[in-house]
């Protein structure tokens, strides 16, 4: 049968953490999904998880999922390391998959599931929800009104010595940060500028050992110019200021909300709305657009981003970060 063909969509989650509640309390609520089986390998969480959103099957890995079960579709909700290398395996049995960010990370990696994907024909999303938050959706509608965005100025500012105090990040998340916890605020690079032209960078080292303060101007095809900043030796924050002809459109902290400001009118704020408020923001609103297209076989519409936008935006955050260095071989079988 055809997954048009159904009335429920039979769905699987692998990675019973903390990410993982706030797609399954999404999955558990969408009418016409079923959520089949859970999957992880802390005995703990799978039984926690499994228990609390009635979830039947139960598996110790992806690959006993797998071996037993063919889901429509299947959220890939890993810790950081792991996405590629699980998100792939499903991609290649031609499986719809949702990954969490980052697709893998290294940008090579993230490109090699863009061409696993397009090879196999399968349906893949990447999980940057705040492309989905109605904040953000409302006030960029409405900027593009006064004209197209003509300069936007992206912050992303983390406190790396707050992370390595962290026992849960191994070292190379930590020193892959700017992709794995800076993709929140650089992928809106993309979002509000469309697709790069040029770049120009200036790094250097603060509190090292690498490049820990970086400074980017870039030039997008659409003919808007962007600055991304991201300092990691301080105590920082994620924010953005978008403009056109006579409109700027500017985040608060954590992006939930937003305010326009243009001339000759008074500012517009952008609160979150119901379905921001009732779930973490954006995941209702992406978790349901990548089940529809799934549901209806079309491609994903502006603004999911699919495997090919997410391998420009992880190239992207490498040329920024200096860290495009070789990676590391990615898992084949």
């Amino acid at each position: 049968m055809k997954v048009a063909d159904k009335d429920t969509l039979r769905v699987a989650v692998v990675g019973g953490g903390n990410i993982a509640q706030h797609h399954l309390k999404v999955l558990k609520e969408l009418p016409g999904v079923e959520v089949i089986a859970l999957a992880d390998a802390d005995p703990q969480a799978l039984r926690e998880s499994a228990e609390r959103f009635s979830i039947p099957q139960r598996w110790p890995s992806h690959r006993h999922l797998l071996k037993e079960e063919r889901p429509d579709a299947v959220f890939v909700l890993v810790s950081v390391g792991r996405v590629a290398e699980v998100a792939a395996t499903f991609i290649r049995e031609g499986i719809p998959t949702f990954l969490e960010k980052p697709p893998g990370l290294y940008a090579a990696h993230t490109r090699r599931l863009a061409e696993l994907a397009g090879q196999r024909r399968t349906l893949a999303m990447v999980g940057v929800n705040r492309r989905f938050y109605s904040s953000l959706l409302r006030g960029r509608e409405l900027l593009l009104e006064s004209g197209p965005v003509r300069s936007l100025a992206i912050e992303a500012h983390e406190d790396l010595a707050r992370v390595r105090g962290n026992p849960k990040w191994p070292a190379e998340v930590i020193r892959r940060w700017s992709a794995a916890n800076g993709i929140h605020a650089l992928d809106l690079l993309r979002f509000f500028g469309g697709e790069v032209a040029q770049v120009q960078v200036l790094r250097q080292a603060v509190e090292g050992p690498g490049p820990d303060c970086c400074a980017a101007l870039i030039r997008f095809a659409q003919g808007a110019v962007g600055r991304a900043l991201m300092d990691h030796f301080s105590p920082g924050g994620h924010r953005f200021e978008v403009r056109s002809l006579g409109a700027t459109l500017t985040s608060e902290p954590g992006f939930a909300a937003a305010v326009l400001q243009r001339r000759g009118a008074g500012p517009l704020r952008f609160e979150p709305d119901e379905l921001d408020q009732r779930y973490k923001p954006g995941f209702f609103r992406q978790d349901q657009t990548f089940l529809e297209c799934v549901r209806r076989n079309t491609a994903l519409p502006f603004p999911a981003c699919g495997l090919e936008d997410a391998a420009r935006t992880m190239e992207l955050i490498e040329t920024i970060a200096g860290i495009a260095g070789e990676a590391p071989a990615f898992p084949e079988a």
